[in-house]
């Protein structure tokens, strides 16, 4: 990181030594000599600061001769915005204001000053400054600050919970239309229903849920917290046909359904069920359990001889699989009889590491070991986070 900034600042520092250099040939030279001597003195100085790692001392320098007008104003944010990724926010607000109070910039650079001051009050957890100044951005100039000031007003509402600010600002033409942003929606409505579940207000709660489909059909949250209201409401039946369409929404899913629905069904079901669930997306779930429904209704040996089979007609060596077999195998304490199914299971186990989570983000890779994880911690993405318990 420490490279990244040095390199940043290098960058900025060239661009003024540009400059500086322009302006001592301009037409004024004579008028202009002395003071373009002592400017490129204290350009040379911060150099100095810069080649000795002294970053602060290099931009600080740099900001105390550097003219602000429109051909500088760039560099200007762009020393603003240096602080505000070393997490100095305080110097960030001071450097924005500054070129804030300038009578003389044009308004769209009037504006994309306060843009950036507005992502150093939330840098800084000034959410109620930042939010402010963001929606005197509603009407800027630059169609592209509006977007960007939208877009950054959403996430100080996510962060403040306020979901119904956070949909009013997402109908916006410049958003609505985004189809990443339309997911997100579809999330807030089911924020918003899961409040109303909360207090037991299940009517207007299932109206939402409408919405976050109308919004994202593809929202499998909304699925999923539409079966846990008709389990409330003991309409199992009912929660058990919703909860069914969400592998349809994506298999890999079968992993979070197949444990709700299976004491729901008859055992005739469940073995089909768990069948195409096996083809559709092999899952450590789904094996253990098919393997668990033979053990109660055949034996040990019959959840066994499933297992090899399925593992030779899908040509997997899933260490998983042998820890299974072998867990199995155990049980029947019968070591001799089956003392060659083991030494073919060995290899695999030994390769065996139990892994720690049970779901990841598509969009970061994220792992987390909770399931029902509907908005990534770390990137912040909304319905990216899939079971990850494949069996490959």
């Amino acid at each position: 990181m420490s490279e990244l900034l040095l390199l940043a600042t290098l960058v900025i520092a060239i661009a003024i030594g540009w400059f500086l250099g322009r302006r001592s040939r301009s037409s004024k030279k004579k008028q202009l000599h002395s003071q373009s001597t002592q400017l490129n003195k204290d350009y040379f100085t911060g150099l100095s600061y810069l080649l000795n790692d002294q970053q602060d001392q290099a931009i600080e320098t740099f900001m105390r001769v550097l003219e602000i007008n429109p051909e500088t104003i760039d560099t200007h944010i762009a020393m603003g915005n240096l602080f505000r990724s070393k997490g100095e926010t305080e110097k960030a607000i001071r450097l924005h204001q500054n070129l804030f109070a300038r009578p003389a910039l044009s308004k769209t650079l009037t504006q994309q000053v306060q843009l950036e001051l507005a992502r150093d009050f939330q840098a800084a957890g000034l959410l109620d400054r930042a939010e402010r100044l963001l929606l005197e951005l509603s009407d800027a100039v630059s169609p592209d600050i509006q977007q960007q000031s939208q877009l950054l007003l959403i996430k100080i509402y996510e962060q403040e919970k306020e979901w119904q600010q956070a949909i009013a600002i997402s109908d916006s033409r410049l958003l609505k239309e985004r189809p990443q942003h339309r997911a997100a929606v579809a999330h807030y409505y089911c924020e918003q229903a899961e409040q109303l579940i909360g207090k037991e207000e299940y009517g207007q709660a299932k109206k939402l849920l409408k919405q976050a489909l109308y919004n994202d059909s593809q929202c499998i949250r909304a699925n999923w917290t539409s079966a846990e209201i008709e389990f409330k409401n003991n309409s199992n039946r009912k929660a058990r046909s919703i909860l069914l369409r969400i592998p349809e929404q994506d298999p890999r899913f079968y992993s979070l359904v197949l444990p709700r629905v299976a004491p729901l069904l008859t055992q005739s079901e469940l073995h089909k069920l768990l069948d195409t669930a096996l083809e559709a997306y092999p899952s450590r779930t789904a094996i253990g359990l098919k393997m668990n429904l033979l053990r109660e209704e055949a034996g040990i040996q019959a959840a066994i001889e499933f297992l090899e089979q399925f593992i030779d007609r899908k040509t997997l060596r899933a260490p998983f699989l042998a820890a299974r077999s072998l867990e199995q195998i155990a049980a029947q304490l019968t070591p001799g009889v089956l003392k060659h199914r083991l030494e073919t299971l060995e290899e695999m186990l030994n390769r065996y590491e139990k892994d720690s989570h049970v779901s990841r983000c598509l969009q970061c890779g994220f792992k987390s070991g909770q399931a029902e994880l509907w908005q990534c911690p770390r990137c912040r993405s909304w319905g990216t986070i899939r079971p990850d318990d494949a069996v490959n």
